[in-house]
């Protein structure tokens, strides 16, 4: 009889996921006819007209209009998972499968794809496969000393700022250097403004008519304007991510392992050189990767202190907002995919190559390091300098924005902060924009890190990758793309805040990825186990175990995603409109053609907005400033 009823129990628990799977097909077919429609439409337009005596006839024809290549890829992704029967007996995790897959296609590869798509175009609208963008790239000199410059500044600043990084990490990670909380508050501080208000306050101080060159030590033959000021200023502006990538990782380093080293006769410096940045090596290279990315896709910097010095990124800009040439804009965003690319698959077949394991069972973490007095002296010379530059440049940018004219007329007014009144829409704007895409980006990424973490199922790999691959895209062929793809029949997606906010959620994607799947690693999986076994469905036990217990991941995520969207130009200038025109893009305008102390009243007003919303997450999660900012 008690064998009867466990059939019949079964047979029950087989009937109602039979049932469920079917109308989750029904709803997602639905789903997937309301996509079409909007996807393909059918319009009707003029084909030709004829006049036959004194009559005229008019021929109509009727034009597909959209994308059915992507609305192909749309069912592909929805189809995939169906193949696995462990992912369709969990509807959960079939349907959240289905809907990120989907996402990817369209929000990751399809931008990218039609990048590639259109640079291989002869003209707007033209069909077919044609090399002409490259053969007008091949014939024009100043697009390949363009490249050329783009790629040596690129190298030399990666270069410069991860070394300089990983040594200012290393002396305030491991080094007993006094006032290490104040200098590693002070050395990051460039995250919280976009790097070219360095620029701009490097000009304040060093330009022709700054404050140190020309006020106080009257020097005329200075010149900041060219390769120099921007490797200058990107250094400023890019350590401080390489500090907070290293200053983790320093922290994880087992003492044992450099014990084992001066057991066997090793001194401090050779432990140094041989043990310590050795192991941090897949670290450097990411930091190595990030800051080159940054490098070669920089918009603003180059154009404030460039004084006419070539780069792509600033090329592309012109071909696309100056010249409406898409498909050159697109072929020159091709030369910024292919380097950044080449770079990650490097980055990547280097740090998995060999086993780079420092934290084991037992392991001692955190030993401050001793080290000969002349290496604690270089060390603190350049910690100290760093903070020092940080605090002249952020300084000259508050004291600029209280003076009536910065390197004329020093005398204080309110004039400066009183016209920031004019850009309270554009405050308005990246709020809402930088807020939203903090908050998708935080979920998406969190969903990723619970799939790729806790699941097992064909396809987990590419997804992975798939939601990293932006790491390798620079901001300016991102929002190249986003135009290319939705700014066409039938959508007209461009200049609104749906598709910033997308943009910017999966741009800044990676980074939160990452740390939700290193905290997904330290959660153990028997607490989940446990709410499954009480009768708790994923779904709840996701609500109710997992996700309490990442919500310092997940606003770890959405503030860097929040900071990053408040500051970033390279893809604001190509996908803000009129109505929806973010503050960096009013703030770099302002600064080119408005007065110094009008520049730097936007600046400070953004470096307060920023150091505002972080006191306030702060307060939420009990994290300190530092902390915050911690990728893992």
């Amino acid at each position: 009889m008690a064998r009867i009823l466990s059939y019949r129990q079964e047979l029950s628990d087989s009937q109602k996921r039979r049932f469920l799977f079917i109308a989750l097909l029904i709803a997602e077919l639905a789903i997937l006819i309301f996509i079409a429609t909007r996807l393909i439409q059918v319009n009707t337009v003029v084909d030709r007209v004829e006049v036959i005596g004194n009559q005229e006839f008019t021929y109509y024809k009727n034009v597909l209009i959209g994308d059915p290549p992507l609305l192909i890829l749309i069912i592909i992704g929805l189809i995939l998972p169906l193949a696995s029967r462990r992912i369709r007996h969990e509807p959960v995790l079939l349907v959240t499968v289905q809907v990120i897959i989907v996402s990817l296609i369209v929000f990751v590869f399809w931008p990218l794809a039609k990048v590639f798509i259109e640079a291989f175009k002869s003209e707007y609208l033209a069909q077919g496969f044609s090399l002409i963008q490259f053969q007008k790239l091949l014939t024009k000199p100043s697009v390949w000393k363009a490249f050329t410059n783009t790629m040596i500044l690129g190298i030399t600043t990666s270069v410069l700022a991860t070394v300089i990084g990983t040594l200012i990490a290393y002396t305030l990670t491991l080094t007993n250097l006094p006032g290490k909380k104040l200098l590693r508050n002070l050395t990051i501080l460039p995250l919280l403004s976009p790097p070219f208000a360095v620029s701009f306050a490097f000009i304040m101080l060093f330009g022709r008519r700054g404050l140190i060159t020309w006020d106080i030590f009257h020097i005329t033959g200075w010149n900041i304007y060219g390769p120099q000021g921007i490797i200058l200023v990107q250094l400023i502006s890019d350590t401080p991510l390489v500090i907070l990538i290293l200053s983790s990782v320093f922290a994880s380093i087992s003492r044992n392992l450099e014990e084992a080293a001066e057991d066997l006769g090793g001194t401090p410096f050779y432990v140094l050189r041989t043990v310590t940045f050795p192991l941090v090596t897949p670290a450097i290279l990411t930091a190595g990767l990030l800051t080159f990315i940054s490098s070669i896709s920089d918009f603003g910097n180059p154009m404030l202190v460039g004084g006419g010095f070539q780069m792509l990124a600033t090329q592309a800009y012109i071909q696309m907002i100056e010249m409406f040439d898409l498909q050159m804009g697109a072929a020159l965003a091709m030369l910024l995919v292919i380097p950044a690319f080449i770079a990650f698959v490097i980055q990547n077949w280097i740090s998995n190559r060999k086993s780079y394991i420092t934290v084991t069972s037992g392991a001692v973490t955190g030993y401050i390091r001793q080290q000969p007095t002349w290496i604690k002296a270089i060390l603190y010379s350049i910690t100290t300098f760093m903070a020092f530059m940080t605090v002249l440049l952020y300084g000259s940018i508050f004291v600029g924005a209280a003076v009536n004219a910065w390197g004329f007329d020093y005398t204080l007014t309110a004039r400066n902060v009183t016209g920031l009144l004019t850009a309270i829409p554009q405050i308005k704007n990246s709020l809402i924009v930088s807020v939203g895409s903090g908050i998708v980006g935080g979920i998406i990424g969190i969903v990723i890190a619970w799939l790729v973490s806790r699941k097992n199922f064909p396809g987990k790999s590419v997804i992975d990758f798939s939601a990293t691959v932006m790491l390798a895209i620079p901001g300016t062929v991102v929002g190249i793309g986003y135009i290319v793809a939705f700014n066409a029949a039938p959508y007209f997606w461009t200049g609104t805040f749906f598709i910033i906010i997308i943009a910017y959620a999966f741009r800044r994607l990676p980074v939160g990825l990452r740390t939700s799947v290193a905290a997904q690693k330290q959660i153990d999986p028997t607490l989940e186990e446990a709410s499954l076994d009480l009768g708790a469905s994923r779904l709840r036990t996701f609500t109710k175990i997992t996700f309490p217990l990442l919500n310092r991941a997940f606003f770890a995520g959405v503030i860097y995603i929040f900071i990053r969207s408040m500051t970033d130009l390279s893809a604001a200038v190509f996908l803000n409109a009129g109505s929806t025109q973010l503050y960096t893009v009013r703030m770099f305008r302002v600064m080119v053609t408005g007065t110094p102390s009008e520049g730097a009243a936007f600046a400070g007003l953004l470096i307060i907005i920023i150091l505002v919303a972080l006191a306030i997450l702060s307060k939420l999660t009990g994290k300190s400033f530092i902390d915050l900012f911690r990728i893992s």
